[in-house]
């Protein structure tokens, strides 16, 4: 067992950490770009009803409850690597089109492009906990998830100031937030591609030798 696991990921494991960190920015910054920014943006850049805007992302929360499932699903045979890049990828392609139908400031139109975004971030972000969990090894894995995991919230968690940041340099123009949105869920692409191929793969202890130790 590491005596201080938390620093011998940072040591011994840091180019897996920067991986899971990489994997998981999708997960919880394209959520807060979907939801926290976006209501913003709608209701102080748009005019739109904030009710609106709210009611998008509650509609938006309920449709990623099947599709989280849904997505745990296939990464049990395609491996969830290959999940993180087809959300990081897919997300990655609809960035401008989700924001040029918010920009039609239609009600429908904003629900359905919040509701389409989050789901497509739920591709990567519904099997976050089971790539990070695989790329450490099992001494330094409770800690790995935890450091790559919270990493990336902490980094992400500043990406609506940016994106508002970015907003009023473009004056208001939403490809700005739509550019910053395709380049976290490309960082995220490159953290399952590379990912799916550093998993660890536990040794299975069989019967016969868990009857002999015993």
């Amino acid at each position: 067992r590491a005596k201080v696991p938390a620093l011998q990921v940072f040591t011994k494991a840091w180019g897996r950490l920067l991986v899971a960190i990489a994997a998981a920015l999708l997960g919880v910054g394209g959520f807060y770009m979907i939801t926290t920014f976006v209501v913003s943006y709608g209701t102080n850049t748009l005019g739109v009803d904030r009710g609106v805007m709210v009611n998008a992302t509650l509609i938006a929360a309920v449709a990623q409850i099947p599709m989280t499932i849904f997505s745990g699903r296939l990464a049990e045979r395609f491996g969830p690597g290959r999940m993180t890049v087809l959300g990081g990828l897919a997300t990655a392609i609809a960035a401008f089109p989700l924001f040029w139908l918010i920009d039609t400031q239609n009600p429908i139109g904003i629900i359905a492009a919040v509701t389409i975004g989050i789901l497509l971030i739920t591709l990567a972000y519904a099997v976050t906990g089971a790539l990070l969990t695989d790329l450490f090894p099992p001494h330094l894995r409770y800690s790995g998830v935890a450091l790559g995991y919270n990493l990336a919230g902490a980094i992400s968690g500043f990406l609506p100031l940016i994106a508002t940041a970015f907003l009023a340099a473009s004056s208001n123009q939403s490809w700005s937030a739509a550019l910053l949105l395709v380049a976290v869920s490309l960082i995220t692409a490159v953290g399952g591609l590379i990912g799916e191929r550093l998993r660890v793969r536990d040794a299975v202890v069989s019967t016969d030798t868990e009857s002999a130790v015993a």
